[in-house]
């Protein structure tokens, strides 16, 4: 009964379906819209449909994404050649952004594949001791390191379910306000440490891809991390100390911890592939981090370039040659990556170019004139706000998709650079903590059992709050001096 129940089609599902094809049908029979040509007003149907069905799901994310090629013929918009407005829909599903995130996936694939990542977080929570308020930062830390390298979804999946075993073995229920607190903080971590590289997140991946095709800004690995690694480094003992506070896990005495060292004596000893991983990792990580250096030897070796070499290196580093083992295998890749992701950055960056080349951008920005009379610190303030609010109702991934291109508008109008505003939208959509909609980590802790949608409101909203507050003090003393730079 409660299998048929999952594969119902949703009432939300049926209406986004229609709601869409309504919103796109309405904009094209309107006589004309003020600012916008043909061309534009004609985008303008095409993004108001997918953007519907990515909020909505009426049909899976990455058929919405295929949408542009589906369609832009139909509509005039774009066919095999690129058209008069500058859009050719069918480069950027080959885009240097997709090559980044294959070799992106193979390397979090590897790290999985061996267990390293499960190693890695039950050493850091080992090392914060059997006190209840740092049981919990143990397990925010070990969340947030490990996603600012793989998947948020992928580090909270990994880390709940040990959070889950220790709640089981102390006897904690739902209605603790450890329980609470240890279940929030984990998707909490995970979507902060995904701040913290340009490969932490999907979202990340999907800007740096916009800000170089609408603006050519090519942002590095590094300088990624010097505006992304502090907020990883303030928000996550900050989210961590709130979430304590709001459910007094102070007051808490623990019993006996001893699953996780027990989990920690199961893995043994490091295996040889999980060595080779480990080495394989740290000069991976290297190369993204001094790439620039990298590049005087190798002038044609770019970021993309850099993480397909990585991915494709791994079919070659030998386990045990005499078995045919090596450290990633065909079956692992083609079972581990998300191969709908390439087609929905594709598809995002589908969007971002339309939504930029066929004047839409420049029609939205016209119509936040108001920005100008605010300074600069006040104008990233409003934008982390609206952005950080609007992705609590629909992916991060799609916010970021569907701001950006407006905002590079927005910035040229105010003659701001635009890397410093598209770097504020890339980053405050990932503030995504108060409902299970906002991204799939929020959902994965809800379904736990141990945390109720008031839960996640309360404390996500004290964090979001505390996040928007800190987020113009960091884009403008950290980010604003690199804006020299582009």
């Amino acid at each position: 009964m409660e299998q048929t129940k999952k594969q119902e089609y949703s009432n939300t599902k049926k209406f986004g379906l229609f709601l869409g094809l309504a919103l796109a049908a309405v904009i094209l029979m309107l006589p004309e819209i003020k600012g916008l040509d043909d061309v534009g007003q004609t985008a303008l149907a095409l993004t108001a449909l997918m953007i519907t069905w990515w909020i909505t799901e009426p049909v899976p994310i990455w058929v919405t994404a295929l949408l542009p090629i589906a369609f832009s013929p139909l509509l005039g918009l774009a066919g095999t050649k690129t058209t008069e407005a500058g859009i050719n829909v069918y480069s950027n599903y080959s885009s240097p952004v997709v090559m980044l995130s294959i070799g992106v996936f193979l390397l979090a694939a590897v790290i999985e594949k061996w267990n390293l990542h499960k190693r890695i977080a039950l050493n850091i929570v080992y090392k914060m001791g059997d006190k209840a308020t740092m049981i919990i930062f143990g397990f925010a830390l070990a969340t947030g390191f490990v996603s600012m390298f793989m998947s948020n979804v992928t580090a909270t999946a990994m880390m709940l379910p040990i959070g889950v075993a220790l709640l089981r073995q102390l006897g904690f229920t739902g209605e603790s306000g450890f329980a609470k607190a240890l279940g929030l903080s984990i998707p909490f971590a995970a979507s902060i440490g995904g701040l913290g590289t340009m490969i932490g997140s999907g979202t990340n991946v999907s800007g740096v891809g916009l800000m170089r095709e609408l603006a050519g800004i090519d942002i590095t690995f590094f300088e990624w991390m010097k505006v992304g690694v502090p907020f990883v480094v303030l928000l996550i003992p900050i989210s961590v100390f709130t979430l304590n506070k709001i459910f007094k896990v102070g007051q808490v005495s623990l019993g006996d911890t001893s699953i996780i060292g027990n989990e920690l004596k199961a893995l043994g000893p490091m295996s040889k592939a999980e060595k080779l991983t480990t080495v394989y990792l740290i000069l991976a990580i290297g190369g993204f981090m001094f790439r620039a250096q990298i590049s005087k030897l190798f002038p044609l070796l770019t970021d993309e370039g850099f993480a397909v070499l990585i991915g494709v290196i791994l079919f070659f580093v030998p386990v045990d040659f005499k078995k045919g083992i090596f450290l990633m295998d065909s079956k692992t890749a083609i079972r581990e990556i998300s191969w709908s992701t390439f087609l929905l950055l594709g598809g995002a960056l589908t969007l971002g170019d339309i939504f930029s080349k066929a004047g839409i951008a420049k029609w939205i920005a016209s119509g936040l004139g108001f920005l100008e009379a605010l300074p600069e610190i006040a104008i990233i303030f409003v934008i982390a706000i609206l952005v950080s609010f609007i992705t609590e109702a629909c992916s991060n991934f799609v916010v970021a998709s569907a701001f950006l291109p407006a905002i590079y508008g927005i910035a040229l109008q105010l003659n701001i650079n635009p890397m410093l505003l598209m770097m504020t939208v890339t980053l405050s959509a990932s503030f995504a903590y108060m409902l299970p909609t906002g991204t799939p980590t929020n959902a994965i802790a809800f379904g736990s059992g141990y945390i109720d949608i008031k839960d996640m409101i309360k404390g996500g909203f004290a964090v979001k709050i505390i996040s928007i507050l800190l987020f113009p003090i960091v884009m403008y003393f950290i980010a604003a001096p690199l804006t020299t730079l582009f």
